[in-house]
């Protein structure tokens, strides 16, 4: 018997809780795939080098911190890890 639901005997409601739960699982799903692509994206990279600064001779401490700063943020190194990283780019009488 055919009672115009192509054959189902599912009630208005029930049917648009299927296409709920469907378009739900899809979007889980998708979320899903997103994952891998994040983590892999937010990893420390080493894209541009800073050059070592010295306190000495043409080198503005200013302009350094500003390429410092920018280059955190190219090779995504978190504040925890931009306060360890610093102290290699520094001559040691400027660490000092």
């Amino acid at each position: 018997m055919n009672d115009g639901n192509g054959g189902n005997n599912l009630s208005l409601d029930e049917r648009q809780n299927n296409i709920i739960v469907q378009a739900l699982t899809a979007l889980a799903q998708a979320l899903g795939n997103l994952q891998p692509a994040l983590a892999q994206a937010s990893r420390e990279q080493n894209i541009i080098q800073v050059p070592k600064f010295h306190r000495y001779g043409n080198d503005d401490p200013a302009k350094w911190v500003k390429r410092f700063n920018a280059t955190c943020l190219t090779n995504n190194w978190r504040i925890a890890r931009q306060k360890d990283i610093v102290g290699s780019f520094l001559d040691r009488p400027t660490f000092q």
